[in-house]
């Protein structure tokens, strides 16, 4: 990468007097305790850089990754023989009244709250598939007049649909006619009755003909069913033949959104939650629902899972082919798991899930007997939903180790590694490390992090310090780890941490 001379030379004033201060700051303000990393085996003192603390060489000069001047790194009490995870855990450091206005740090309170866990998702309204239908006929014939002749139309059931001029309907209504009139038995005029109901004309329309007596030489089709057009065949003045489709219908009261919900979020959704959601075209409108089905197969390509939400359409104003934003709340339990639906122990339809009644029975939509839904079924106590929770901002992380600064004294700080669950809002629910009551870190944490490398002492990319480790590092000490991601403000906006890179040699 190639720079103008003016802007290098602003460069590395700038790096200087940053390193000049991080220097003047570490050695006027901070006192570290822990193992001593400021002096190697043979006494000769340890020299690092304020911006690259893994460079650690036996005498001053300038920093070969960055050329700043070197610093003494600041010796610090013996740890008396204790292991490296001993010293990990009792390396501490020590601002004065001073320092810690000069570094800005803030510390907040380790409580039990309740906690929200949030998974956002987008998807695309459609239809609900069990409302879908289809209207065919079910005889050749002719249509002589089309009563719905655009899609869009919203039938109801009843409503005519066309006149069919049908050749094999005369000869049916004719058929019964001549059994009524001849006075055969009870099952001819049966027989000749169920044959007309099978091929699309309506229980009054039957008994109409039975009464009169009168062939009507044109059949008029009705609705079975509600629903809108969404799709129509049928054209003025066309054939048909048995079988064929003539509209296809589609009940707009429910609709179905699929979310793709991400593999990593999977474990914490359940059948049964609620689900907001706000589309483009009704801004300030919060629409309800609820997960009723998961689909069991991943999805490869994006890593994600379909999750089916059915939500009430009454006013029709969610409209298939709509992209829709939306926002699954889930209430976390004091272990950091996500809290019951509340169906569990009630009964549902393995073949319709949105099926959901508290006693058992058989299933309204197919007969089938209802199963009950496993899952605990107390009621959860208050304090079961108070979850230990630290801050975002406390929160170090580096992809592979997460640490906070807790303040065990006053002015006195110490890293401490814990196991986090899933983020909700503002806070992280704390499986292991802390205890309620502790003071964290919040504001200058990277700052106190930067002070324990520069001191040798272990921190974010170095867990056992920099004790004994020195030169150039090419290939003698383990790579440090990625780079840390800040998790919180800091009291103003802080590029990426980048994790330290070995120094090089310059030939």
């Amino acid at each position: 990468m190639n720079f103008s001379p003016l802007r290098t030379t602003v460069l590395v004033v700038i790096a200087i007097v940053v390193g000049l201060l991080g220097g003047a700051l570490g050695m006027s303000f901070f006192r570290g305790h822990g193992s001593d990393a400021s002096v190697l085996a043979d006494g000769t003192q340890v020299w690092t850089c304020s911006m690259h603390p893994q460079v650690r060489l036996p005498k001053p000069g300038k920093c070969p990754i960055c050329s700043m001047p070197l610093i003494p790194a600041k010796p610090g009490a013996k740890s008396n023989g204790t292991n490296a995870s001993t010293a990990a855990s009792e390396s501490m450091l020590e601002l004065s009244d001073h320092a810690r206005a000069m570094a800005s740090v803030a510390t907040a309170v380790v409580e039990r709250r309740p906690l929200t866990h949030e998974i956002r998702a987008v998807g695309k309204v459609q239809y609900n598939e069990t409302t879908l239908a289809v209207i065919n006929s079910r005889v050749d014939g002719y249509i002589e007049r089309l009563y719905v002749d655009f899609t869009g139309v919203e039938v109801q059931p009843g409503d005519h649909l066309v006149d069919l001029y049908s050749p094999d309907l005369l000869v049916a209504q004719q058929e019964l006619l001549i059994a009524l009139e001849n006075r055969a038995s009870t099952n001819l005029v049966g027989s000749a009755r169920i044959k007309l109901l099978r091929w699309g004309l309506t229980q009054a329309q039957v008994d109409d003909l039975t009464q009169h007596r009168k062939i009507s030489e044109r059949v008029t089709l009705f609705s079975p069913s509600r629903g809108t057009v969404t799709e129509k065949m049928a054209v003025q003045k066309g054939m048909v033949k048995a079988g064929e489709m003539l509209f296809r219908l589609a009940n707009l009261d429910s609709v179905w959104l699929y979310l793709d919900v991400y593999e990593s979020e999977l474990g914490r959704v359940q059948y049964g939650q609620l689900v907001d959601l706000t589309t483009e075209a009704h801004p300030g409108r919060t629409f309800s629902g609820r997960i009723w089905f998961i689909n069991p197969v991943l999805t490869e390509e994006s890593r994600t899972v379909k999750v089916l939400v059915n939500i009430a359409n009454t006013d029709h104003a969610l409209k298939p082919g709509m992209f829709a934003s939306a926002i699954i709340r889930i209430p976390l339990l004091s272990d950091g798991r996500a809290a019951p639906t509340g169906v569990a122990g009630q009964f549902t339809c393995p073949m319709h899930p949105l099926v959901l009644q508290p006693q058992p029975g058989k299933c309204k939509l197919c007969g089938m007997a209802l199963t009950q839904i496993p899952g605990p079924t107390a009621q959860l106590k208050p304090e079961e939903l108070q979850v230990l929770a630290v801050p975002v901002a406390a929160v170090l992380d580096s992809g592979v180790r997460t640490l906070v600064y807790v303040e065990r004294a006053k002015g006195q700080f110490a890293p401490v590694e814990v196991k986090l669950g899933s983020r909700a809002g503002d806070f992280y629910p704390v499986l292991r490390g802390l205890n309620g009551g502790e003071q964290v870190a919040v504001r200058g944490n990277f700052l106190l992090d930067s002070q324990f490398q520069v001191q040798g002492l272990p921190s974010l990319f170095y867990p056992q310090g920099q004790a004994g480790v020195s030169g150039h590092q090419h290939g003698g000490a383990a790579p440090p780890a990625p780079a840390a991601k800040p998790t919180g403000h800091e009291g103003h906006a802080m590029p990426k941490a980048a994790a330290p890179k070995p120094a090089e040699h310059k030939h």
